[in-house]
């Protein structure tokens, strides 16, 4: 059976007398106001905040822990005017993280020095050798971005070497913060800020905040400035749009098409992006080529391209990652191909809570995005792992409920190296324990989600009639955007659908296109990837659909249309 007919269906009650209230009092469409419910929204005022994005609303970093002696330290290194190395990581939200803070301090009056370490030579973290070097250039202060909460050795040589560590990190913590150093993270145990998911290039806008607010300098003109970069960042790294995220996110999309950094334009310019660019817009096709440097050879590549202020340059950078990103997708899919091949060839792996996978010859720079692919194939945790020796490395990706970067805290002794957050994580193992660390990780599901709570759910706004669906409502819509990790596109289901035709289209006739007629009108629904999952569906076939509703724009014209997630026997059909 397909993975998107064997998807489970969350559908809430339905409050009518809440929808016509708020859809009156507010002026939305009453479908727009479950969705809003849904989502945990139900007074006028939670509402209108909502709906009206404001930087007004940004949280005082003042809460965060450490930023009191970690700001007094940037702010002395301003006023002396100190040679500082930034650490940055090697994907799209250290690249950026690195980018802003090397900016920011470059701009208030330091000397900067920038170091990204390299995937394969390096592996992941705070880099020993770039602090010996620093320390024996005679650097006194390294801030560590999107890295380094748990980097004890490496802080310790910094130490002794006479450098002051400043860690700005968002990944979870381990039982023993390291000594010495100013640990700015939100998930400490001690942290007080009411925001914990926070990507690392977001907390180094906190971060600058605060500077900025201790040297007196416009808070406005930090925000034209970097929350291009916070925007790209927060949603290349998955973490949920909600909260402070999305106050940042939507404004940064609204900043890069007019962005001033010439290397990040250069590269909007090579991916086909002017004007009004979108959540999905970064995270395939801005995203994997910032990426595809780290992946595949030097990150320090890409923030060049995000610091350089020579078009020529930029130019070049842009090319030389377009070119990565296409070599990057051939290894991906062979990668990927051979993973399904796996799975799908392993009766033990297909009832797995956690599909833990591994092999000699893969890229270790795509198995996260392996891993993703996994996780939305076969709806369950997905860990892709390389053969390196005696051990293995690699990278998870998860499902909402289940934590991974606390699932693997939970396997530490099994583990060598690891660490990441909720969603996604990175870790390295002995290969002669990856038994046992198979059998505890689908134990650990088993009793975070329960005996089948693992298994694929798709979550649903709304049940409706098809009448109720019309353009009005698609354009209140947008304004729940940005849409990504943590607040998808609304979803809804409709049942007992008529087929009036069904085809399957596109490249290698993957992707389904029905036509189905509801109240007396007939509605155009494409379900991208779902060919499969759609064979049996003929003409005059009585459905369920679960769907998107979008306007196909084509040729100047704009149709609303369902963009299909899941399509199922409708009970009317199955009791024939």
């Amino acid at each position: 059976m397909s993975p998107s007919l064997a998807k489970e269906w969350v559908i809430p009650p339905r409050d009518r007398q809440f929808e016509q209230q708020i859809s009156q009092a507010m002026g939305i469409h009453p479908l727009m106001a479950a969705v809003l419910r849904n989502r945990g929204l139900e007074t006028e005022p939670a509402i209108y905040d909502f709906l009206h994005p404001s930087l007004d609303r940004l949280y005082d970093p003042s809460s965060l822990p450490d930023i009191e002696p970690a700001t007094a330290r940037l702010v002395k290194a301003v006023r002396n005017r100190e040679h500082v190395l930034v650490h940055g990581d090697y994907d799209v939200d250290g690249i950026t993280a690195c980018a802003l803070m090397t900016r920011f301090l470059s701009t208030v009056g330091v000397q900067v020095s920038y170091y990204v370490p390299h995937r394969i030579k390096d592996q992941y973290g705070l880099s020993l050798p770039a602090i010996h070097q620093a320390t024996a250039k005679g650097i006194k202060l390294i801030v560590a971005v999107d890295c380094g909460v748990a980097a004890h050795e490496a802080i310790a040589a910094a130490r002794s070497g006479g450098a002051e560590v400043i860690v700005i990190d968002h990944h979870e913590p381990g039982p023993q913060l390291p000594e010495g150093a100013s640990i700015i993270d939100p998930k400490r145990s001690d942290s007080q800020y009411p925001e914990s998911e926070l990507a690392a290039v977001g907390l180094c806008f906190k971060v600058a905040t605060a500077v900025c607010r201790d040297l007196e300098l416009s808070q406005a003109s930090l925000q034209r400035a970097f929350l291009d970069l916070v925007a790209l960042g927060t949603i290349a790294d998955m973490v949920p749009l909600r909260g402070e995220n999305r106050l940042m996110v939507a404004s940064g999309l609204k900043l890069l098409p007019q962005t001033r950094k010439v290397g990040l334009a250069a590269l909007l310019d090579i991916c086909g992006l002017d004007s009004q660019i979108t959540a999905p817009d970064i995270s395939y096709r801005i995203a994997p080529r910032l990426n595809a440097v780290g992946r595949l050879a030097d990150a320090n590549e890409a923030v060049e391209l995000l610091l350089t202020n020579d078009e020529v340059e930029a130019r070049r950078l842009a090319l030389h990652l377009d070119s990565l990103n296409r070599e990057r997708q051939y290894e991906q899919e062979r990668v990927c191909q051979e993973a399904q091949e796996i799975i799908d060839e392993s009766e033990e792996l297909q009832q797995a809570p956690v599909l833990v996978v591994d092999s000699e010859g893969w890229h270790i720079g795509v198995v996260g995005i392996v891993a993703s692919h996994l996780l939305e194939r076969y709806r369950r945790p997905a860990i892709v792992l390389v053969h390196e020796g005696d051990q293995a490395r690699g990278s998870a990706r998860s499902v909402e409920g289940f934590d991974i970067a606390e699932a693997l805290q939970s396997c530490s002794d099994l583990l060598v190296k690891h660490g990441g957050h909720a969603a996604a994580a990175g870790l390295t193992i002995q290969l002669e324990n990856l038994p046992a660390f198979r059998q505890r990780m689908n134990n650990l599901v088993v009793e975070a989600l329960g005996p089948d709570g693992w298994q694929a759910r798709l979550r649903v706004d709304a049940e409706v009639d098809l009448a109720e669906i019309d353009e009005s409502l698609v354009e209140d819509l947008h304004a729940l955007e940005p849409c990504g990790q943590g607040s998808p596109r609304p979803r809804f289901v409709s049942r007992d659908v008529e087929v009036t035709s069904c085809r399957q289209v596109g490249s290698e006739e993957r992707h389904l296109k029905l036509q189905v007629h509801a109240n007396g009108r007939y509605w155009d629904c494409i379900g991208f990837g779902l060919a499969k999952a759609g064979r049996w569906i003929q003409p005059g076939h009585q459905i369920d659909l679960c769907f998107i509703p979008e306007f196909n724009e084509y040729m100047g014209n704009r149709e609303l249309q369902l963009r299909l997630e899941s399509v199922r026997p409708s009970s009317r059909e199955t009791r024939r």
